[in-house]
């Protein structure tokens, strides 16, 4: 069986969906017969890797220098590479033009189309249309949105979703043939190790005195980079004693973060890591994660912090309530004030007992191989 992932939400720095398409090429090389197909936006149309698991690029535009995310928009040569590869599963990691054309061509190749749905298009619509428009305009948006994925779910064999709270709302619009489908971590590289905490932390010169709260995602609106300043401010105001934030990221709101950081003495910015160890040992060496977005559709940095020993932070009544070890300890106010009151009320309690609780959390419910094997089920069914 060939089975192909294309989406727009790609970068070759990071990001969700990358790290859920390099694992299942993975699971796929080693644990199957199957072959894969990636196809993302590139500078250029061209097959970059070949094999059993292989990778064609698109030509797109940059949407965006510094995060490297692309537009697919040469569509003639992605149907072209379909024709030529002719997959007999096509899984579309977006909504959008290109999900639309895939679609299609299954349909009518006799393929088996499938959608997962990584991220809530209609918030975007919505943080857009509600700056112009007005709160009159949010049921206009969720029920265009609503109508345009009920069409595409009926045209498709299932639509993966990620969290049981996208379930409901997705249920909720009338889309059919919805399948959860949990995301996992590699925790062959994202693991504790408590022995080597205190050298990683002086290795990564990070002062002994106080804790150390973490950030690590996108610098951008829908990451809620903007809340997430404020909430460092208030934090300053009511921490009482040293302590260190550290933001781990790139993104479109890169320079107002090194702006905030050179004003704030407590802050510290580290460019995008590229290799997972590296990112594991930040994980390692800090007290606690914030997760200050109010639009994620899973949060798997909370499953890579967590399965590190690190406890997290963030906003209680979204996707991410299902990843969270600790939920009793997040805010229900989702404000940068709810945020900062939350990271403070934990830092005073935090123990070992917290760090061992997160990993096992994690280690119980969420692996790859767990993922990729229920999908692969999926495909299977005839």
């Amino acid at each position: 069986m060939k089975i192909c992932d294309l989406t727009q939400i790609y970068s070759p720095r990071g990001g969700g969906v990358r790290s859920y398409l390099e694992a299942k090429r993975k699971y796929i090389r080693d644990h199957t017969p199957h072959e894969h197909l990636m196809i993302v936006p590139g500078a250029r149309t061209q097959q970059v890797e070949g094999g059993r698991t292989r990778l064609w690029t698109v030509a797109g535009p940059l949407v965006n220098r510094t995060s490297r995310y692309r537009w697919m928009l040469d569509l003639p040569a992605l149907l072209r590479i379909l024709y030529q590869e002719h997959p007999d599963i096509v899984e579309s990691g977006d909504p959008y033009h290109a999900a639309m054309i895939s679609r299609n061509w299954a349909n009518r190749r006799g393929s088996d189309f499938y959608m997962f749905y990584h991220s809530h298009f209609p918030d975007a619509l919505l943080r857009t249309v509600l700056k112009f428009a007005g709160s009159w305009a949010r049921g206009w948006v969720e029920r265009v949105a609503g109508d345009y994925l009920r069409n595409m779910s009926q045209n498709s064999r299932g639509v993966f979703v990620a969290s049981q709270h996208l379930m409901r709302v997705l249920s909720g619009w009338g889309l059919q043939g919805l399948i959860h489908l949990p995301l996992g971590v590699d925790t062959s590289v994202f693991r504790p190790d408590e022995g080597r905490r205190e050298e990683i932390r002086e290795r990564l010169k990070l002062p002994p005195d106080g804790p150390i709260f973490l950030y690590v995602g996108r610098f951008s609106p829908d990451k809620d980079t903007a809340l997430l300043l404020r909430a460092w401010l208030k934090i300053a105001e009511k921490m009482k004693g040293p302590w260190t934030g550290v933001m781990v990221g790139d993104g479109q709101m890169t320079d107002l973060v090194e702006t905030f950081v050179r004003h704030n003495p407590h802050m510290r910015r580290v460019p995008y890591l590229k290799r997972p160890e590296d990112l594991a040992d930040w994980y390692r060496a800090a007290d606690l994660l914030i997760h200050p977005g109010r639009w994620e559709t899973f949060g798997l940095v909370l499953l890579e912090a967590q399965a590190c020993g690190l406890p997290v932070i963030g906003f209680r009544g979204g996707a991410m309530d299902e990843q969270a070890a600790d939920l009793g300890s997040w805010s229900l106010e989702r404000s940068s004030t709810g945020l900062a009151e939350a990271v403070i009320r934990k830092a005073r309690d935090l123990s070992g007992a917290d760090r061992s609780r997160a990993t096992r959390y994690v280690a119980d419910r969420f692996s790859w191989q767990r993922t990729f094997a229920r999908q692969m089920e999926v495909y299977e069914r005839k």
